[in-house]
């Protein structure tokens, strides 16, 4: 069973000003609760003991806030670099073990992280990514997969006619070494501000196998702008 998480909370969130002007975006409440900290409760519900936060952007209220409940990882390129980046400040803290990643900024049912967990309990994939197999827009993290759900690519710019579905932030990093390694590749070459998605696809072009788990219909949103704050608090009342 994964023992660890990390979850990546550095970034601005400058799309959802005046609202993250004085929040950072993970600690806007859904019907009283803050994002982040239902997903550390149903984190630990399900077995995780550790959670690392990568923080960045308001740092202070995040480790405020969450106390307690987790250890902080400080990156400090937080204005210049993706999410990748971030990920990449965590390395030393999981060190060799797996571990489940998630975005700070998403909100999802519980339903959806028990079957996204009993699903890849066994599964001998480098990474496994939660995808909802949708029709998507263009702002989404769109993904190609093979007939065996493996993937192909992942990427904003996959156009929708080409587009399986949407990763919707979830994973379960089996191989943390071999994570890494690609991540201090790009950044090696230079590749700061870009999303995770961009090593992940590395891999799978290099053929390593990144398999790709439904959500089943499950309810989840990411919240990047003022009307999926909204929405969210519709799905999640």
């Amino acid at each position: 069973m994964i023992k660890k998480a990390v979850i990546v909370a550095a970034g601005l969130s400058s799309r959802l000003y005046p609202l993250t002007l004085e929040t950072p975006k993970t600690l806007l409440k859904v019907n009283e609760e803050e994002i982040l900290m239902r997903n550390i409760s149903l984190l630990k519900e399900h077995g995780v003991e550790e959670i690392f936060i990568v923080v960045g952007y308001r740092k202070e209220d995040i480790m405020n806030k969450a106390k307690g409940q987790a250890q902080f990882i400080f990156n400090p390129f937080y204005k210049y670099c993706n999410n990748m980046g971030s990920l990449w400040f965590a390395k030393s803290a999981v060190n060799d073990d797996p571990f489940y990643y998630l975005h700070g900024d998403i909100i999802f049912s519980e339903e959806l992280l028990k079957d996204f967990i009993e699903q890849t309990k066994d599964s001998l994939a480098v990474i496994d990514l939660s995808v909802d197999f949708k029709e998507t827009n263009e702002e989404a993290m769109k993904v190609r997969v093979t007939d065996k759900n493996t993937l192909i690519e992942s990427n904003k710019e996959i156009v929708l006619e080409q587009s399986d579905g949407e990763w919707i932030g979830i994973a379960a990093i089996k191989n943390p070494d071999i994570v890494f390694t690609y991540i201090e590749k790009a950044l090696t070459e230079e590749h700061y501000n870009v999303y995770d998605t961009f090593a992940f696809t590395n891999m799978a072009q290099d053929g390593l196998r990144l398999y790709c788990v439904s959500t089943n219909n499950e309810p989840w949103i990411e919240v990047d702008f003022l009307e999926d704050y909204e929405k969210a608090k519709e799905i999640f009342k």
